[in-house]
């Protein structure tokens, strides 16, 4: 397993470095301060002065306010930082010998579930691993970092088996940037779904096509059908295990999951 690649985080320049990324923060989540300040019980006149740099604050009013705005973990790490703190959350290495039990239980996991497709990728769909009915799905090769979305618009032969690409399109789109929203805004989650945009259907169309969304994809043996469900290690603290996402495909009927036996089998 490849570790993800680093991400950095958005950093303050200004004299007030930990105002301004506060007042940045509470704008992006649409709170006023006298808002904020009921959440996180602190008075108006303090948050105001946090803001302005007339106050400086304690380490434990920083990951206060940082909780109330639901901020991500590199984003609390620069608020601390900026307030003259050391940061609380690191990123190691996925090859770090601490990590091997979570490392395991991913792989088991992404091997248990042939020979159905499963892959880990990072918040910016960089493969850090596949099954071989993953690979499939990739056109049978993958490097390593590759972005799954880059590689997507970029190769039409990879994405021509996909016989509902717009559809698939559209919702990869929109999960982007509903990502980059519960992130505050993410430009590079925002470039990949503007990569994604023109070959998207309109997602108001999306309603129409049943309870789920299923990936159709063409195969010489027959049409799969398969839907996805995303696992992810929602208790991690480590930033690279945050970034980590285990995407799962199942098949949407019997016949799928016939072929899926015919087109990768369980070795033993």
């Amino acid at each position: 397993m490849t570790d993800p690649i680093p991400l950095r985080p958005r950093a303050a320049t200004s004299a007030s470095a930990f105002g301004d990324l506060l007042r940045d923060w509470r704008q992006r989540r649409r709170y006023s301060q006298l808002a904020l300040s009921l959440t996180a019980d602190v008075s108006a006149r303090h948050l105001s002065f946090l803001e302005s740099g007339r106050s400086q604050p304690s380490r434990a009013m920083v990951l206060q306010l940082a909780e109330c705005l639901d901020m991500p973990f590199e984003a609390r790490n620069a608020m601390l930082t900026a307030a003259g703190f050391a940061s609380l959350y690191e990123r190691t290495p996925l090859g770090a010998e601490h990590l091997e039990p979570i490392r395991e239980a991913l792989t088991r996991m992404m091997h248990a579930h042939s020979p159905a497709p499963s892959l880990i990728f990072d918040t910016y769909w960089r493969v850090v691993d596949a099954n071989p009915a993953g690979a499939l799905l990739m056109g049978g090769t993958w490097e390593p970092g590759m972005c799954l979305v880059d590689r997507l618009v970029d190769d039409a032969a990879l994405r021509a088996p996909i016989l509902n690409w717009p559809d698939v399109a559209a919702v990869l789109m929109n999960r982007l940037r509903s990502e980059s929203r519960q992130a505050g805004g993410d430009s590079q989650l925002e470039a990949l779904a503007d990569k994604l945009a023109p070959h998207a259907a309109d997602p108001l169309a999306l309603s129409a096509h049943g309870a789920i969304m299923t990936l159709r994809y063409a195969t010489p043996h027959g049409e799969l059908a398969l839907f996805t469900m995303v696992a992810e290690l929602s208790s991690a603290r480590d930033l690279t295990l945050r970034d980590l996402r285990l995407e799962i495909f199942f098949p949407a009927d019997a016949e799928s999951r016939a072929l899926l036996g015919k087109l990768a089998p369980v070795k033993d």
